[in-house]
């Protein structure tokens, strides 16, 4: 049986509202219905024909229904406060400042030439060394993202480790090299709850959609029996961990 609801005409009159911005007129409605149920009856015989039997298309499209309703069901719990304060309490790391530094910087086109500028600093004191470039000089209160956006990830890391004091290095950049000296290091610090209060929620979130995720699996594995071959066991990971404990 193909049935048509008005609960689904509603439906196909509230996305063509979405799209164009006006109700259907009553033409239009006919139309939407007779395309609509064309598509049931479309999709009723494609099923008892069995053609929706190993399509990976139809197979994705089911999963991802399936994932969407499960969603839907975690999104329907709110969290308390209590719970939001043990989240924020167990994750201190996710609700910090980044570190800060302030340091100065000058750019070599060879790591030989930076060598002979370090030298140069240390027995002369003066700092006119250097090739031309366009960068700033000197960065202040600058946190790591930033300057892995302007040197690049390694020189990041690498002048994230020094300490404060004289000028070191070489270090390289996708520029070329680089004399450093840290001037101020402004250390982690805790957010307020009160600041952090929607990434809380949306941690919590996250968290529980993992947990009831894992439970309809864990129920569905208890529905069916999972047949596979010997040499696939390995290959099932988290899934085949549970199937096998079910057992």
């Amino acid at each position: 049986m193909v049935r048509v609801t008005s609960a689904e005409v509603n439906w196909l009159k509230e996305t063509w509202v979405r799209q164009w911005q006006r109700p259907p007129d009553d033409q239009e409605i006919r139309g939407l219905v007779t395309d609509y149920l064309k598509e049931k009856l479309l999709a009723h015989e494609a099923r008892e024909l069995g053609l929706d039997e190993n399509d990976t298309v139809v197979r994705r499209r089911l999963a991802q229904k399936m994932e969407f309703l499960v969603q839907d069901t975690a999104r329907l719990a709110e969290p308390g406060e209590d719970q939001l304060r043990q989240v924020y309490a167990a994750h201190p790391d996710n609700y910090t400042t980044p570190v800060h530094i302030s340091f100065d910087q000058i750019y070599f086109k060879s790591e030989a030439g930076a060598n002979q500028g370090l030298k140069k600093l240390q027995t002369s004191g003066t700092d006119d060394v250097g090739d031309p470039t366009l960068l700033e000089r000197e960065y202040i209160r600058t946190d790591e993202q930033t300057v892995t956006s302007l040197f690049g990830p390694k020189f990041a890391e690498r002048v994230f480790t020094l300490e404060s004091g004289p000028w070191q290095g070489p270090i390289e950049s996708g520029y070329g090299f680089h004399l450093v000296r840290i001037s101020e290091r402004v250390p982690a610090e805790p957010r307020p709850f009160e600041e952090v209060r929607s990434q809380v929620v949306n941690q919590w979130h996250r968290s529980q959609q993992a947990k009831i995720q894992a439970q309809f699996f864990s129920e569905l594995l208890k529905k069916y029996d999972i047949i596979v071959d010997e040499s696939v066991k390995p290959l099932m990971g988290p899934l085949g961990t549970m199937e096998m404990a079910r057992r």
